[in-house]
């Protein structure tokens, strides 16, 4: 295992570590909009009176006095919010863990290759200065279109473009999608994509290892 893999197993414990925690926190706090007891409880915690929340707003103090950076909002408004919340989640975790890939093809490109320039499209950049076929390796083709979501979840309003079609065709990976279509993410996405990146990376450092030792 090269220092590189290390690192990058330890990003990825990083941001799944965020991830579960950020989830938990969210799923907890529409718990107790939900519950006017709940509500009583932690209203009684937190300010030492039992009452029920009907609006939400968001404050700090700000030298001694208390203000008010985001407007009430009627607790149904909020909680009829839960799964965008959640799938605005998905979309950043997975982002991140893509991007912890990114870092790691960087730092083992410019370690091992002296490869300095910044390139968008690292998996092609790898693939070039190592001869590694990247999609041959374990999950390859599940972790490009991962790369390709990415893409869509940042800078395309998670639409699904003639860009994508046309990488996923060059690059023989199937896929379900048509234009126009939402790339959906859920609990399950996030969790799968940990594992496989871990595994798809320790299938391509194995490689590295062997490259470089000769």
């Amino acid at each position: 295992m090269t220092a590189e893999l290390t690192v990058l197993f330890s990003d990825l414990a990083s941001s799944f570590f965020k991830y579960a925690h950020i989830s938990g926190a969210i799923e907890a706090y529409m718990e107790i909009l939900l519950s006017p007891s709940l509500q009583k409880t932690v209203g009684k915690v937190i300010s030492g009176s039992e009452i029920e929340w009907s609006q939400i707003h968001r404050s700090m103090i700000v030298e001694g006095i208390n203000v008010k950076w985001y407007p009430e909002l009627p607790v149904q408004n909020i909680v009829s919010q839960k799964d965008p919340l959640l799938h605005f989640l998905y979309g950043v975790t997975l982002s991140r863990m893509i991007e912890d890939l990114d870092v790691y093809f960087a730092s083992t490109l410019r370690n091992y290759f002296r490869e300095f320039e910044a390139s968008e499209n690292s998996w092609t950049r790898f693939t070039q200065k190592t001869g590694i076929d990247l999609l041959a390796c374990k999950y390859g083709a599940f972790v490009s279109r991962l790369l390709q979501d990415r893409q869509k979840i940042e800078h395309n309003k998670a639409r699904i473009d003639r860009v994508f079609l046309n990488q996923m065709s060059k690059q023989h990976v199937s896929h379900v999608y048509n234009k126009g279509n939402a790339v959906q993410k859920n609990h399950i996405d996030v969790v799968l994509t940990y594992q496989v990146i871990r595994e798809f990376a320790g299938d391509v450092d194995s490689a590295l290892s062997k490259l470089t030792s000769k």
